[in-house]
């Protein structure tokens, strides 16, 4: 059960006093409401009563917090207070038992009996009906457990598990900074750490809100009442308005206050320039004391357009990512528009004659152009163009592109003539089409109409691509590359490239040789090489010798 849940269900009151039968209490925060099969303990009774039935109708008293549900629930008790555990009714020919430790059980149910050293045992009168005690702590005691059981004859299912902390004096609405908190999300109450996490609750783009709640709560997690006196107050920084109390009305300043109402208190924070945008923080204080600082952002206009990794277009073709296209505010933010971008006429020619916007981004989804070719050949200079709802144009940076027809030629080169063994081998397969131009990149150079492969053999080693697929050049640049590992035998080598499809497409093509070498990075030094180099150091010795023995001789 959510903690919303829990704090609509749990009246809090404190106990002034346990006396023979009759726990007295002040008013609670709200009134009882009845507990549920997965709860286990019952809320706060809303009077001072005698308590002398236990069941699912009878109410706790002192009982300061709960949460939790079947066998790992806790609670927050004044040793002064006592608290109400039961069971549904199980089924036919089981009953309900109950244990404790820390406490003692003072009511069970009618029919039921309590038994055991202090009190610490229960059990249900009759089978398959509810099933429910009051337990009170053992003097001293600062922890209670109770145990409740499904029994039958033979066997004892544990149920529920409620852990009871036991204090002697109550927190219950005193402001506890540590336990207060503020979050993102609907404004509406529904808040959780997810939403609070979650991007989309703490980004919006122009125009919108930011929205969430803060909370005063004390150290059981419960919100401060009206009978706290004090102001709760809310600062964005400059560039935004925020209305505290609110999540749908504007705010008109970057500051605003509330007193104290016993609820979540909504928010909601909008630009205070329609189009420029915020990235800031809203800080929350209670009488002076910070709760929480928050970052948020809301996105302005469109302020740049920026198109990247272009590819030459296939003539006649429907050229889907031709390129990226994405868009920023003035701060840098990302702007995920939805329309108003078109290509700047003046930048079209008889290559490229026509440029849109086929997929604009959102969220986890790349912005691409498609591009309409005529013709084969270099296009230079293509930009686009972003109108804002508030009449600018932003214009996109210029590139470089073109279009093709389908692969026709094919060349080929390694990066380097020789290589050590195991290093890496690049070879790259430069393409063009029957005009001279730099080959597309949709049209394949792979598998044909048979569905034959191009094949490189003689490479290397054992390529990462040993078959090549369906494959395509890239960008602008016609090329093809394709890596190798090297072995460990040296020598000279010969790859072959067949290129299957550009032969069909061309007879004049030929299969591609390309030569290369693998070499050891250190030469190796044979025997006859040490023989002759020792062979050389001694006659230098001995020719020292012979000079020392002159110079010797002449003094």
């Amino acid at each position: 059960m959510s903690t919303m849940t829990l704090r609509k269900r749990i009246s809090l009151v404190a106990v002034s006093a346990l006396s023979v039968g009759l726990l007295s209490v002040v008013t609670p925060q709200s009134a009882n409401a009845a507990a549920t099969d997965a709860d286990n303990v019952n809320a706060n009774v809303t009077t001072g009563v005698a308590l002398a039935t236990a069941s699912s109708a009878v109410g706790s008293v002192g009982l300061l917090a709960q949460s939790g549900e079947g066998t790992t629930q806790t609670a927050v008790l004044l040793s002064t207070g006592a608290i109400n555990v039961w069971l549904a009714a199980p089924a036919s020919g089981s009953t309900g038992t109950a244990t404790i430790t820390g406490g003692t059980f003072t009511l069970v149910n009618s029919g039921g009996t309590i038994s055991g050293t202090g009190a610490a045992s229960a059990t249900a009168g009759t089978s398959a009906t509810a099933f429910g005690v009051v337990a009170k702590p053992s003097s001293g005691s600062t922890k209670m457990v109770i145990n409740l059981y499904t029994s039958t004859p033979t066997v004892d299912t544990l149920t529920a598990r409620v852990t009871v902390t036991v204090v002697a004096t109550s927190v219950y609405n005193t402001y506890a900074p540590t336990y207060s908190y503020a979050r993102w999300g609907a404004g509406d109450g529904s808040e959780t750490a997810v939403t609070d996490a979650t991007a989309n609750n703490y980004t919006t783009s122009t125009g919108l809100r930011l929205k969430g709640v803060v909370a005063l709560v004390d150290a059981y997690g419960n919100q401060l009442t009206t009978a706290n006196t004090g102001l709760l107050t809310a600062t964005v920084t400059a560039g935004a308005k925020v209305n505290l109390n609110s999540a749908s009305a504007d705010g008109t300043t970057t500051f605003d206050s509330q007193a104290v109402t016993g609820t979540v208190v909504p928010f909601n924070i909008i630009q205070s320039d329609a189009d420029v945008p915020w990235n800031g923080t809203v800080t929350f204080s209670f009488d002076g004391t910070v709760i929480a600082t928050k970052t948020g952002t809301i996105t302005g206009e469109v302020a740049t357009v920026t198109v990247s990794t272009p590819k030459i277009g296939a003539v006649s073709g429907a050229n889907a990512e031709s390129a990226l296209i994405a868009y920023a505010d003035a701060k840098g933010n990302v702007v995920y528009p939805t329309s108003g971008t078109t290509a700047v006429s003046a930048s079209l020619n008889a290559k490229v004659t026509g440029m849109t916007v086929g997929t604009y981004p959102i969220e986890g989804v790349t912005g691409k152009i498609s591009t309409t070719c005529a013709t084969s050949g270099a296009a230079t200079g293509l930009q686009m163009q972003h109108l804002n709802s508030s009449g600018t144009t932003i214009l996109s940076n210029k590139w470089d592109s073109g279009c093709s027809t389908a692969p026709y030629t094919v060349t080929g080169s390694w990066d380097k003539a020789s290589y050590t063994p195991g290093s890496i081998a690049t070879l790259t397969l430069s393409y063009k089409d029957i005009y001279g131009n730099l080959s597309n990149a949709y049209d394949s150079i792979a598998v044909s109409a048979a569905n034959t492969t191009m094949t490189i053999t003689g490479a290397p080693s054992t390529a990462p691509v040993t078959a090549i697929g369906n494959d395509k050049p890239s960008g602008v640049t016609g090329n093809k590359t394709y890596q190798f590992v090297v072995g460990t035998t040296e020598g000279d080598f010969v790859a072959v490239v067949v290129p299957t499809e550009i032969v069909e497409n061309n007879s004049k093509q030929t299969n591609l040789s390309l030569p290369y070498s693998v070499k050891a990075g250190t030469a190796s030094v044979s025997n006859a090489d040490v023989l002759k180099s020792i062979v050389a150091l001694i006659a230098s010795i001995n020719k020292q010798i012979q000079a020392l023995q002159k110079l010797i001789l002449k003094r």
